[in-house]
């Protein structure tokens, strides 16, 4: 699983198959509302839960099934759940357990309902006493580890290529990203994703002209989770 954009797809359109219907949502707070027999009963959370509507009767065992067809959909969707780290892993107050760091780049894990093991990594902002900054999550634990790779230096991404292809990419990832106008939002956020990267290789990219706020890309609905 690439993103939660790929998730809500797939799950929505369980969803409908098996006699629910998903509407638009009645608040910014929610990313879906969940309808059966054309009642109001769930809502789907930009946290990623599952919320019973608090105004009408809905039977636990219909709560249930939704999130059985959740967690189901999630694991054919490919999420990680095998744990990622051994026992001796220790985690903070928050769940969010670090499985590697190397050259101020961090790789760690938190548990989710649904979807098991999320990964992240991010670098450590020196001048603001370590704070994360550049955060990426993933679903998957090959992608994760190899991101954590590439972005620490255990891997050098200079081998993969020279420095004139990664000038021709970046320019091209540049030209993509102000002209493609039906470019989606994993698009979007891809793109920034690699642009960042290789501007990480060839630091003299970066100071170019960057009046684009790329944060401004990411969607609220993969950033609002694990602070």
């Amino acid at each position: 699983m690439k993103s939660k954009t790929e998730f809500y797809q797939a799950f929505f359109e369980t969803l409908e198959k098996k006699g629910f219907s998903i509407r638009p949502p009645s608040s910014p707070d929610y990313v879906a509302d969940i309808y059966h027999k054309n009642r109001q009963i769930a809502f789907y959370g930009r946290q990623d839960a599952i919320i019973k509507n608090p105004f009408v009767e809905v039977e636990e065992k219909l709560m249930e099934r939704l999130q059985a067809l959740a967690k189901s959909t999630a694991i054919s969707c490919g999420i990680c759940s095998d744990r990622p780290y051994d026992e001796t892993a220790t985690q903070d107050k928050s769940g969010l357990v670090k499985i590697n760091e190397h050259n101020g780049v961090v790789l760690v894990c938190k548990q989710h309902p649904i979807f098991d093991y999320v990964l992240s990594t991010y670098r450590k902002d020196m001048e603001h006493g370590g704070a994360p900054i550049q955060r990426q999550y993933f679903y998957n634990r090959e992608a994760a580890f190899e991101d954590f790779a590439l972005r620490s230096g255990l891997v050098d991404e200079k081998k993969l290529f020279t420095e004139t292809e990664l000038r021709i990419l970046h320019a091209g990832l540049v030209k993509l990203r102000t002209e493609d106008q039906e470019l989606d939002q994993d698009g979007m956020e891809s793109v920034a994703a690699l642009v960042g990267r290789i501007e990480d290789i060839v630091p003299e990219l970066g100071k170019k002209e960057r009046t684009f706020d790329f944060m401004k890309l990411f969607s609220p609905l993969e950033n609002v989770r694990e602070r």
